[in-house]
């Protein structure tokens, strides 16, 4: 046990005294969390209070002694109101071209025409449309205001459906006089659509959006660590080329010693490393990663199963070229499917399927979900699965390990025959 635990903090011992270690592992990873968390969570790509201009030439009409116009029902009841005040404010302009020039301008992210006559096309049963301008710069805020619009365009076509169920109901032997005919018309008109209470369903009551600064930082030490794995697994190689792995295969140490030595001594430095990065981003970016407990168990996990693959690389790798080789495509691709690179909700749905089976992934999905307040079982399937990755690629290394021995005692067997016989 004692000469396990030798070979686990052997290599870290090693890279904590060089300069890779804190500038490219730790310093490298913390000044792209803050670049990357600003780029993307600038204050453009939030959504604030935007403005919006309005402009209706539409005229009021008089129908059985009431006057209806719908242009201002639509400014002053639903662009004006109290709650989509909090969401952006109305410029009304006089002209279709003021309204178009505030766009163009950026003064206004969109613009509304309500066009003439708009209301006695309403009566009348004749299709005519409410014009949306945008500026296409601002897409989320077009698709606010154009929910909005098509919502007061279903609300009064579902009053004029219910004016005429009303009207064909009524005969001529019906006893209803005028005046409650329009009472039931002006109480109709006057409905609030949105008076009904919508039913709301949480997929998770303890469940917390997370921001972009979040995001960047769990990506970034998931991505590193993959590094910091490959700098101890040049360790290996360099092991092989300087007989030193021949030599302590010499002692009574076993295959899966060495292995789980080299394996959890990569574990251990990727657990210093994020843990180092992750207090940096907490103090100096204020980022929350959640429960620490989860954190370090996920971290555990993922670092058992980037040791196994990346052993098993340095494994099977001949020299330092070869393992350069491997650590380009493994990190590289890997970064890339697993959402280092690119957000893993943007991803294309076949590649989130990728996204969900290779282990950084997993490790991400893990961390994202710790961060909005999941618990344990939301990520222990994850996690399990992390082992058995690390499991498989441990198989496979002390596989590849095995043979490399009974190869070089051939060869040593060799070399001594033969020895033998040129004496």
């Amino acid at each position: 046990m004692n000469q396990l635990f030798n070979l686990i903090f052997l290599d870290v011992k090693i890279l904590s005294k060089s300069k890779i270690f804190y500038l490219k592992l730790i310093l490298f990873p913390c000044i792209l969390i803050l670049i990357l968390g600003n780029i993307f969570g600038d204050q453009s790509t939030k959504l604030t209070a935007f403005h919006v201009a309005f402009y209706s030439e539409d005229s009021s009409v008089n129908q059985d002694s009431l006057d209806t116009c719908l242009g201002d029902t639509f400014l002053n009841g639903v662009l004006e109101s109290q709650d989509m005040q909090t969401i952006f404010t109305v410029t009304t302009v006089s002209s279709y071209a003021e309204g178009q020039s505030l766009v163009n301008d950026k003064k206004a992210a969109v613009f509304i025409y309500i066009p003439k006559d708009f209301t006695q096309a309403y009566i009348d049963n004749v299709d005519t449309n409410i014009d949306l301008i945008g500026d296409n710069t601002k897409q989320i805020e077009q698709g606010i205001v154009k929910d909005i619009i098509d919502r007061f365009r279903e609300s009064i076509e579902t009053i004029r459906l219910e004016q005429n169920e009303v009207t064909q109901n009524i005969t001529a032997s019906n006893q209803m006089t005028s005046n409650n005919l329009q009472a039931i018309f002006s109480q109709i008109q006057n409905t609030d659509s949105y008076s009904n209470e919508i039913t709301k369903v949480s997929t998770g009551k303890n469940t917390r959006p997370i921001d972009i600064m979040q995001y960047e930082a769990i990506a970034m030490v998931v991505m590193f660590s993959i590094l910091t794995a490959f700098e101890l697994a040049h360790g290996i190689v360099e092991d092989k080329i300087n007989h030193t792995q021949f030599r302590i295969k010499s002692t009574p140490i076993l295959n899966i010693q060495y292995a789980l030595g080299k394996i959890f001594g990569m574990v251990l430095a990727i657990v210093v490393q994020m843990s180092v990065v992750m207090i940096i981003s907490h103090f100096a970016f204020h980022v929350d990663f959640g429960n620490i407990f989860y954190i370090l168990l996920t971290t555990l996990s993922y670092g058992f199963a980037i040791g196994s693959i990346v052993f098993c690389a340095g494994t099977a790798a001949k020299d330092q070229m070869s393992i350069s080789s491997f650590a380009s495509i493994i990190l590289y691709g890997l970064s890339f499917f697993g959402g280092s690179f690119v957000d893993k909700d943007s991803l294309p749905d076949s590649l989130k399927i990728v996204q969900r089976l290779i282990p950084n992934g997993k490790a991400i999905n893990c961390y994202v979900k710790i961060c909005q307040g999941g618990s344990i079982s939301d990520i222990y399937s994850d996690l399990i699965a992390l082992m058995v990755i690390g499991l498989v690629f441990l198989v496979i290394a002390l596989n590849l390990y095995s043979e490399r021995r009974i190869s070089k005692n051939e060869d040593d067997d060799h070399d001594k025959i033969s020895i033998k016989a040129a004496i």
